[in-house]
């Protein structure tokens, strides 16, 4: 049985179907999701709740300037 090019090409194709609609479902996510905050803001957000919390005082809330 010889195979043909379409043959293999459709069954290619078939195969990889469904991987490349995860991907796709995963990309649009991705793209989607909220924008996270500049490293230097988060960590220096932590670094003010970790004060707070160490040196015993209320904490207080981060401004956060839109970043």
């Amino acid at each position: 049985m010889d195979w043909d090019d379409y043959v293999t090409g459709e069954l290619v194709e078939a195969r990889l179907a469904e991987p490349r609609a995860a991907a796709a479902l995963e990309r649009l996510a991705y793209m989607h999701r909220a924008p996270r905050p500049p490293l230097r803001i988060a960590i220096g957000g932590a670094l003010i709740r970790l004060g707070a919390r160490l040196g015993g005082a209320l904490p207080i809330a981060v401004h956060d300037s839109g970043h």
